[in-house]
C-alpha cells in the first residue's frame, strides 16, 4: 500500500530504480507515520497540513509548510549534499524552499504541475491575481536548473509568457500500472444485469459532475438498466448529492466517498465504461487528469471532453469524445457505448495502444532523461545519489 501521492511514488522509485538514494518531504497525514521508507524511498511528514476551509487558509498552510521544507532541506544538506531538490507545485513558489542548497551546489527541478494562474482565475474569477501568478511562475522557472511539466500546451503556455523552452521538459501525468495493481485481486465473478458509468476523483465544478448527473436524467427512462457511480471527495459533494435528490436519481446514480485503492480497483473492474467531464475552460485546456489511465489499464472504454491538450494527444480510436459541458452530447456518447459494444471493445483497445505510445514505460525513460542531462558532466559511471521532495511532497538526489 503506498503512503504517499501517486505522481511522486513514480517518479520517486523511478529513481531508486536508477541508483539514486532518494527522501520524500510531505504534508502530515493522519494515517502516515513520521517517518517511514517504502520501495526504496525514505519518506518524512512534516508537522504542516492542508486546510480546506479558503484561499487565506491555503495560503498560510503552504506558508508553513514553505518554511519547514526549507529549514529541513538546509539542515540535511549540510550533513550530507544533495545532488538534485525537486520540489512539486502547487504552489508556484514552493520550489525557492531548496534556494540554499541551490546556493551551496544543488541542482533545482520545478515540477510544475498546473497552470496556477489560469486554475486560480478559474476558481475565484480574478485577472489581477491571475497577473500576480504569472510573475511568480516566470520567476521559478528562471529560477530553477530545470522544469518539468505535465503537457506539451502547458509548456508552451510557459513559453509564450517568457519562459526558455529549452529548460522545459514535458512527462505526461500517468498511471503506473504495477503501483495501482499491487496487492489488488479481482473479486469473484458475479451475475450483473446493470451498465455501469464510473467517474473518480475530486468533486468539484471544473469536473463535471453535474453534467454527468444532467446526462443521467437525460437516459433514465432510455437506458433502464444504467447506473451511474461516483467515487471521491471535494467542495461540491453537497451540491451534487442535492442534484441527485432533486432529480430523484437515488436509484440511478450511487456516491461512495472517498474509496481506497482496493476499492476502487474493484469498481474499475466491474464498471462498463469511464467518464473524464472537465468542463472547458482556459486551465483545463492546458492538463489532463490522469483518470483514463485507470480505465485503461482495466481494459474500459473512455469518453471524455473534447479539450485540447486530451484530443492533441489522444485520438477518436482511444477516446469516444462529447463537447464540454453539454449534458445532452454527453447522454449520447453514453447511449451510443451502452448500444454498440464493438465500438466499446474498439476503444478499450485502442486505451491499450494509448498506454503503449504514451504509458508509464515511455514517461519513464523521459523522466530519467531530465536528470542524465541535468548531471551530466558531474557524474562518472552509473549515477548514484540522493533526492529529495517537497509541496506538498518533495524528493531529493544526492552522489
Amino acid at each position: 500500500m503506498s503512503d504517499y501521492e501517486p505522481q511522486v511514488q513514480r517518479v520517486a522509485e523511478a529513481l531508486v530504480g536508477a541508483g539514486f538514494d532518494v527522501e520524500v518531504l510531505c504534508m502530515r497525514r493522519d494515517d502516515r507515520p513520521r517517518k517511514t521508507v517504502i520501495n526504496g524511498v525514505s519518506i518524512t511528514s512534516l508537522p504542516s497540513s492542508l486546510g480546506r476551509s479558503g484561499l487565506l487558509r491555503y495560503v498560510f498552510d503552504y506558508a508553513w509548510f514553505f518554511l519547514l521544507a526549507s529549514s529541513t532541506l538546509t539542515a540535511r544538506h549540510l550533513r550530507r549534499q544533495y545532488a538534485v531538490v525537486q520540489v512539486y507545485t502547487m504552489p508556484d513558489f514552493m520550489p525557492f524552499a531548496a534556494a540554499i542548497p541551490k546556493l551551496l551546489g544543488s541542482r533545482v527541478i520545478a515540477y510544475m504541475n498546473e497552470p496556477t494562474p489560469e486554475l486560480f482565475e478559474t476558481m475565484y474569477g480574478t485577472a489581477k491575481l491571475r497577473r500576480v501568478l504569472e510573475w511568480v511562475e516566470q520567476r521559478v522557472l528562471r529560477y530553477a536548473d530545470h522544469a518539468v511539466t505535465v503537457t506539451e500546451q502547458l509548456k508552451q503556455r510557459y513559453v509564450e509568457r517568457g519562459a526558455d523552452p529549452n529548460r522545459i521538459s514535458v512527462v505526461l501525468n500517468v498511471v503506473d500500472p504495477s503501483t495501482s495493481v499491487a496487492g489488488w485481486a479481482p473479486p469473484p465473478p458475479a451475475p450483473k444485469d446493470e451498465f455501469i458509468v464510473l467517474s473518480h476523483g475530486a468533486i468539484e465544478d471544473r469536473y463535471g459532475q453535474d453534467t454527468m448527473i444532467e446526462a443521467a436524467r437525460l437516459l433514465r427512462d432510455d437506458l433502464p438498466d444504467l447506473r451511474m457511480v461516483f467515487t471521491g471527495r471535494g467542495s461540491q459533494v453537497d451540491e451534487m448529492l442535492r442534484l441527485i435528490r432533486e432529480y430523484g436519481l437515488e436509484d440511478v446514480v450511487r456516491f461512495e466517498g472517498w474509496v481506497s485503492r482496493s476499492r476502487l480497483n474493484d469498481l474499475l473492474h466491474t464498471a462498463d465504461l469511464g467518464v473524464v467531464a472537465q468542463k472547458a475552460s482556459d486551465y483545463s485546456h492546458l492538463v489532463h487528469t490522469y483518470k483514463m489511465n485507470d480505465y485503461w489499464i482495466f481494459g474500459r472504454p473512455v469518453i471524455a471532453s473534447r479539450l485540447r491538450a486530451l484530443s492533441e494527444v489522444y485520438g477518436e480510436d482511444a477516446i469516444e469524445y462529447y463537447e464540454p459541458g453539454d449534458p445532452e452530447d454527453l447522454a449520447r456518447a453514453i447511449r451510443r457505448l451502452h448500444d454498440d459494444p464493438q465500438r466499446c471493445e474498439a476503444l478499450a483497445e485502442g486505451g491499450r495502444r494509448a498506454q503503449e505510445r504514451h504509458g508509464w514505460g515511455v514517461q519513464r525513460v523521459a523522466f530519467l532523461r531530465v536528470y542524465e542531462t541535468l548531471l551530466s558532466g558531474r557524474e562518472s559511471g552509473p549515477v548514484e545519489g540522493r533526492a529529495s521532495a517537497g509541496a506538498p511532497l518533495d524528493h531529493v538526489a544526492r552522489p
